[in-house]
């Protein structure tokens, strides 16, 4: 499982750590990982998550796919997402460097 830093408790989706009006990949990733991090979802699910639209998502999740962060399965005609190993460690990553960037801004 994902562990967090321990200096804060935070869902990836509230955080706007430098109050910017637009996203940059790695917050878009991080969206979408978190979506997936505890269990397998669908493509409409990690979209509402992540707050993107279709054409953004199908962009993300197959280049994450690619690289090994996601996994694809199939259930009952249904194509859900989760996340690998690999995938957990880039979300675990990504928090300690948000948690950098808000520490030093406080």
């Amino acid at each position: 499982m994902l562990f967090l830093p321990p200096s804060r408790k935070y869902n990836v989706s509230s955080l706007q750590p430098l109050h910017k009006k637009y996203r940059s990949h790695f917050e878009i990733i991080g969206l979408v990982l978190e979506a997936v991090k505890a269990e397998s979802a669908t493509p409409f699910s990690i979209m509402k998550h992540a707050g993107v639209n279709f054409m953004q998502l199908k962009k993300y999740l197959k280049s994450l796919t690619e690289i090994g962060f996601l996994e694809v399965e199939i259930r009952r005609s249904t194509i859900l997402y989760r996340s690998s190993k690999e995938g957990l460690e880039f979300l675990r990553q990504y928090y300690t460097l948000v948690d950098m960037l808000l520490t030093a801004r406080a």
